[in-house]
């Protein structure tokens, strides 16, 4: 049998040649999403190659959880000598994840004026399966009939996975050309996000026959994993409203408008709306939804992508009368802002990390303060400190525990989420790192022009300073004599006033503090932290690769190549925060990602 959608003679025999010879992030690029899913949606004529099929197999694979791999043809003409015929593509990243997958969907574009679906491949159950599912919904469908349709060489990429075959879909031109509204299948359209009705029943036809292949893999929360709300859009995007205390799943609801971010070293955010159209609704709402006490997890496809705490429920409705509830919400650990010392603590040389570990253990031993925030007990960091938190100052727990980790030779914290792969558990988890919380071994790779859609490089010099001296507790319990607080060492960089740096005074306050060599720890770390002007720059990127909320505290590789950056920028950073947009119906799906230095 012959191959996919062959060329009568492609430009390359091997990958190997390819990556010789084009420019990753120029010329092409890698789109691979991995998940625990049991399925792989493959597109290895995307992008600018075969139209569509990158957007068909990420919004499928998007809407099952399912595993996601692309390459995405990124030339402005010619995109065809990128073209490797099926049973010759030997990429490695995509044998790969063939090797560790039973089923495969594999989808590609061939010529046509007919808007009709040719089905292939060695899993002809499956294929019979999804082309019984594409005509009820009204799609024309054949079998094997297109020329080099057939796909079932045991070599084709389709094929090699773990059962030794799989599905392959041939899709014309005009089909592919109807999910994009005026048929226009250009770049910029197909990263526009904007797509037609056609294009999301499509993949819901896809969909619906695909996500029972990965069986008990769906996670047992009471709720069918396949069902859809009529305003969801079909990006997997769930949002799950619990009990905080117990994590009893209340209600999945269609939030709207959506924009949620996280951070190392400061609360996470999300914003978003809920469509209040009838009564039913609004009971719904009404019994999931208790500002301060219902959690809400974002689920994109099976993984945990943001969790906190519903703080402000707004219904209001507008002047053509519809009816909308605007909803705040914090990462968990805005919870701990609620919370207050009110015994005095006392640590003495003890490990900064246990002394932390310390204090979340203190605010779940309070009758009804344990919300499930589980505690990491692994590793110490080597520095130990003296702390005493009376019960007269009422400090927040939040409060402490930034305090103690904001020192010099200090560490990072935050909340961690995500869903335990043996049982489905969603998870949160109090993350320590000294003196950095890190994540991954291996670098991501960013580029611009390539998988960067767009950067910005702010530089902010009005919290700079070259002294610093920071103000203590008053220590003078007479209320006749004068009241002096404890003052720090006054700690200066003189070293900035011989470059020609003017003199820039910082302070700071810690009014509980009373112990001089605590306070100077506070101002030496305050000053390096002051030293230059702040940089921190943000980069915005396609989420149809390798971010995830996994990259909080992982390094990436940045190349930037353009009029400012003339001579080419190559750095390694850290990913600091990550701000998400998903797609609504006309706005493409984005992260936003803040580095810092590594």
């Amino acid at each position: 049998m012959t191959t996919t959608n062959s060329r009568a003679v492609d430009t390359y025999q091997r990958w190997a040649e390819l990556e010789a010879a084009e420019t990753y992030g120029t010329d092409y690029r890698l789109d691979i999403r991995p998940t625990s899913s049991r399925v792989a949606h493959l597109a290895i004529h995307g992008g600018g190659i075969e139209a569509g099929t990158t957007e068909l197999a990420s919004a499928v694979a998007s809407a099952t959880g399912g595993q996601f791999y692309s390459m995405v043809g990124l030339k402005s003409a010619d995109n065809g000598s990128l073209h490797l015929t099926s049973t010759r593509y030997d990429e490695p990243q995509a044998l790969a994840l063939q090797a560790r997958v039973p089923y495969t969907v594999s989808y590609h574009g061939l010529a046509g004026t007919a808007p009709v679906t040719h089905l292939g491949g060695a899993d002809t159950e499956s294929a019979a399966r999804i082309g019984r599912a594409l005509e009820a919904a009204g799609f024309a469908v054949e079998y094997g009939t297109a020329e080099d349709a057939n796909g079932d060489d045991p070599d084709n990429i389709t094929n090699r996975n773990t059962l030794g075959k799989g599905v392959q879909l041939e899709i014309t031109r005009a089909q592919r050309a109807a999910w994009f509204p005026d048929g226009d299948l250009s770049r910029t359209m197909r990263e526009s996000g904007r797509r037609t009705e056609e294009f999301y029943r499509y993949v819901e036809t896809i969909r619906s026959v695909v996500a029972p292949l990965d069986g008990g893999a769906v996670p047992d929360d009471g709720l069918d994993w396949g069902q859809t709300e009529p305003d969801l859009p079909l990006t997997a995007y769930r949002f799950l409203f619990t009990d905080l205390r117990t994590d009893q799943l209340l209600d999945v609801l269609p939030v709207q408008q959506v924009a949620f971010d996280d951070y190392i070293g400061k609360t996470g955010t999300l914003r978003g709306t809920l469509a209040v159209p009838d009564e039913t609704t609004a009971a719904r709402i009404k019994a999931a939804v208790q500002p301060g006490r219902t959690a809400l997890w974002v689920e994109r496809g099976r993984d945990l992508w943001w969790g906190g705490i519903v703080w402000t429920a707004t219904p209001a409705v507008d002047d053509r009368g519809s009816v909308t509830v605007a909803l705040q919400a914090a990462t968990f650990d805005s919870y701990w802002d609620h919370r207050e010392i009110r015994d005095t603590l006392e640590a003495r040389q003890l490990d900064q990390l246990d002394i932390a570990r310390s204090l979340a253990a203190y605010a779940a031993g309070k009758a009804g303060g344990d919300i499930g925030i589980q505690i990491d007990y692994a590793g110490t960091s080597g520095v130990k400190r003296d702390r005493t938190y009376s019960r007269y100052d009422a400090t927040p727990v939040r409060e402490a525990l930034d305090r103690l980790a904001a020192v010099e030779n200090g560490f990072e914290w935050r909340i961690q989420v995500y869903r335990e792969t043996e049982t489905g558990e969603r998870i949160k988890r109090l993350q320590l790192g000294y003196p950095k919380i890190q994540a991954g071994s291996v670098p991501m790779m960013l580029t611009y022009p390539g998988n960067v859609l767009a950067y910005s490089w702010p530089q902010d010099a009005t919290g700079m300073a070259n002294t610093w001296q920071s103000r203590g507790a008053t220590g003078n319990q007479n209320q006749a004599e004068e009241s002096h607080p404890l003052m720090s060492t006054e700690w200066s960089y003189p070293e900035k006033l011989k470059e020609g740096w003017p003199r820039l005074d910082g302070h700071s306050d810690y009014n509980s503090v009373e112990k001089l060599t605590t306070l100077d720890e506070h101002a030496k770390a305050d000053l390096a932290r002051a030293r230059e002007s702040v940089v921190i720059p943000s980069v915005r990127v396609r989420l149809d690769g390798e971010v995830t909320p996994a990259l909080l505290g992982a390094t990436v590789r940045l190349r930037i190549r353009d009029t400012w950056f003339s001579g080419g920028l190559d750095a390694t950073f850290r990913v600091v925060g990550l701000s998400v947009t998903p797609d609504q119906r006309g706005q493409q799906e984005s992260a936003e990602m803040y580095l810092e230095a590594a």
